[in-house]
């Protein structure tokens, strides 16, 4: 034995397995992965104590876990922006709240963790056949988009504005008005729980991983639903559908906000479920009461009572309320709840309205309270306006009249059909590319529905009342606007999709097996383009160079060159000019990676030059004088992105006078010698 550990020290002392630099990489990601499991357990702990009082005893374990992170992240979300407004934004102060709610929640904590490590359990002991394929298949996506979100960020609106709020508040150890940004001004339901898991450990590496969590606790909010009104193998394919588009693998990587709406969706899903059962439960009692007393009145629905369905009812509330302070569009996932709410129960409409409406208004009460307080306006910046914000700029950020109406009417009809087939991650238009199943399965129920049992059709009517007003919400959005265009502003919609598409898939497995097996030629199709899928990640995988900066053998330096081009090198050089230096960026929005050693000033809207002209009613050399007196020691302009932005239509008038200005005041002092960036300095 002792020879053995003697041969053993020997040959490790020359041959090093490890490196300090592989030990210090795969260290770093295991913080990353300590920080977001200890807030998601934290809160799911926190969750359980508050939904005590709710009877989820008929819930499936993954949706109980659903329910109880999510209401625990909004809690702990709007705890770490009350401590942000009163001036403690600070790491220290985070590990002292999150310490103070694991001692509060502390049983349900371990129950929350003892529930996890049981859906872990299962989840990796699959059933034999197609099943497993799917498990197989959804845990790789999920498990390389992991080690995507534990890399250094670099997707565009990450380094626009999801990390630069929060690594401003941490800097400044309190949340306050940005005005250079007014996508800070909106409601920040995740970027302030980033926030917290950068601010544990100073690392902004932990912010994707805790996207990801949340993330995974919808996909369990909807994989526990439908294999509760169907079978394992539709559960399954519900999470492969949303797992395998492409766009949303993606966004499991990248600490983007869009997770964070898909899981309230889900959620709001399982209780409108609920609710919908509880009113089903009631009905059914009031008609064996009837019939004991010999009286046979009609069927109908009163509303559930102030029971438990009440319970359910104000957590659709709370859970759409809590979307709406992650992302705006989240107003579609209320107009479907309200529709399925009247549609439910039409004589009780008024009070279960107001139920719905004023727990969804407590639940966003804290943001429109931050954007009161900062931006004089608690819809920020819709409606009211408010700091850095008129009508010119309403107009450029809603690129009003550019919808489909006057680009692609013929697409409106089909809209989920157009989306799946002409929408591609990073293009024009729907921008996203969703998989050929998750938007089109749902159709499949124009052929399959007499085909489901009657538990299947109850989950169906349910979504399809919840669907269709979103649906028709996206409808209106992409035909007025550009941006409304964009299959991401539905992410809300995303699991409701899935379910109705896993429910088609479902009805097809009941069809007839002769003259032709078509739910095997499904399978097929379905196994065929998850391959495909399969090859895409693996090859953005490669691309992007994610193992290789995971396991140090290139430097987050050398990947963020890599993978932000250009942009990567002019932020090093903005760290040789002089401490306290102001920087105006001219035509790129992205600042995260300025240097703690200047002031960045970005520009959000590619509108710094035109509204200057048009709505200040400055001359070009007015515009040049007032910087200049503003303390702005140098321009940062993106020359690819001034040449885009030189054929705007919008702004024909003034772009174009932007060079001969630039040249009679300011002189070059550095080029990246692509044509990409150049520094300007102001002529002596």
């Amino acid at each position: 034995l002792v020879g053995l550990v003697a041969v053993l020290i020997a040959y490790f002392w020359v041959h090093k397995p490890f490196d300090p630099a592989l030990l210090g990489s795969l260290g770093g990601a295991a913080v990353d992965i300590f920080a977001a499991v200890s807030i998601a357990s934290i809160a799911g702990g926190l969750g359980q104590r508050l939904l005590s009082r709710i009877d989820a005893g008929i819930l499936s374990r993954a949706e109980r876990v659903a329910l109880e992170g999510a209401l625990g992240l909004g809690v702990v979300g709007g705890l770490a922006l009350l401590l942000g407004l009163i001036g403690l934004y600070k790491g220290l102060v985070f590990w002292l709240l999150l310490i103070v709610l694991a001692v509060v929640s502390f049983r349900g904590l371990i129950s929350w963790l003892r529930d996890i490590l049981a859906i872990i359990r299962r989840a990796f002991s699959p059933d034999a056949g197609w099943s497993r394929f799917l498990a197989i298949i959804t845990l790789f996506f999920l498990f390389t988009a992991l080690l995507h979100a534990l890399a250094p960020p670099t997707a565009f609106d990450s380094i626009n504005y999801h990390l630069v709020g929060p690594s401003r508040y941490l800097d400044a150890g309190h949340i306050a008005a940005q005005p250079d940004n007014h996508f800070l001004g909106f409601p920040q339901g995740m970027e302030i729980l980033y926030g917290v898991a950068m601010g544990l450990f100073g690392r902004d590496t932990a912010a994707a991983p805790l996207h990801w969590m949340i993330g995974t606790l919808g996909l369990l909010a909807v994989a526990g639903l439908v294999r509760r009104f169907s079978n394992v193998v539709t559960a399954w394919l519900a999470l492969t559908l949303l797992v395998g588009a492409f766009s949303i693998w993606s966004l499991f990587g990248w600490p983007y906000i869009d997770l964070g709406v898909m899981t309230y969706g889900a959620v709001a899903l399982v209780a409108a479920v609920q609710w919908r059962e509880s009113l089903n439960k009631k009905s059914s009692d009031d008609e064996v009461s009837s019939q004991d007393n010999r009286i046979a009145p009609p069927l109908r629905v009163r509303g559930g009572g102030w029971g438990e369905g009440f319970r359910w009812l104000i957590l659709m509330g709370v859970f759409g309320g809590l979307a709406l302070g992650v992302k705006y569009t989240a107003g579609g996932l209320l107009l479907g709840l309200g529709f399925f709410v009247f549609m439910s129960a039409p004589r009780q409409i008024i009070r279960n309205g107001l139920i719905l409406g004023v727990a969804a208004l407590v639940a966003f009460l804290p943001w429109a309270i931050k954007g009161l307080l900062l931006y004089q306006n608690p819809v920020y910046p819709f409606i009211f306006g408010g700091l850095s914000w008129d009508a010119m700029r309403a107009n450029t950020f809603s690129t009003t009249g550019t919808g489909l109406l006057s680009s692609g009417a013929w697409q409106i009809p089909i809209l989920p059909l157009a989306a799946t087939v002409l929408g591609v991650e990073k293009g024009d238009g729907f921008s996203f590319t969703a998989g050929p199943w998750l938007l089109t399965a749902p159709l499949l129920l124009l052929l399959g529905w007499r085909w489901l049992d009657d538990r299947a059709r109850g989950l169906g009517r349910v979504c399809l009342l919840i669907g269709l007003p979103m649906l028709i919400f996206w409808v209106v959005m992409a035909a007025l606007s550009s941006i409304g265009v964009q299959t991401r502003l539905m992410m809300m919609a995303m699991p409701v999709a899935a379910v109705l598409g896993a429910l088609g898939f479902y009805s097809l497995s009941r069809w007839p097996r002769k003259p032709l097996n078509v739910y095997f030629i499904a399978q097929a199709l379905v196994t065929l383009t998850l391959i495909f899928t399969l090859i895409d990640v693996i090859r953005d995988t490669v691309r992007m160079q994610v193992l290789p900066v995971l396991t140090a053998n290139l430097s987050r330096d050398n990947y963020l060159d890599d993978n932000l081009g250009v942009y990567s090198n002019a932020m090093r050089q903005l760290a040789t000019l002089p401490d306290g230096s102001t920087v105006r960026f001219m035509w790129e929005p992205r600042a995260y990676y300025c240097p703690k050693t200047v002031t960045c000033l970005p520009d959000i809207l590619f509108d710094y030059w035109p509204h200057a002209l048009r709505v200040e009613k400055k001359t070009p050399d007015e515009v040049f004088q007032s910087w200049k007196d503003a303390g702005n020691d140098y321009l940062l302009v993106f020359d690819l992105g001034y040449q885009f932005n030189a054929k705007d239509s919008r702004f024909l008038d003034e772009n174009p006078l932007f060079p001969d200005a630039l040249e009679r005041w300011m002189t070059p002092v550095w080029s990246d010698g692509v044509g990409g960036y150049t520094l300007y300095k102001w002529k002596e």
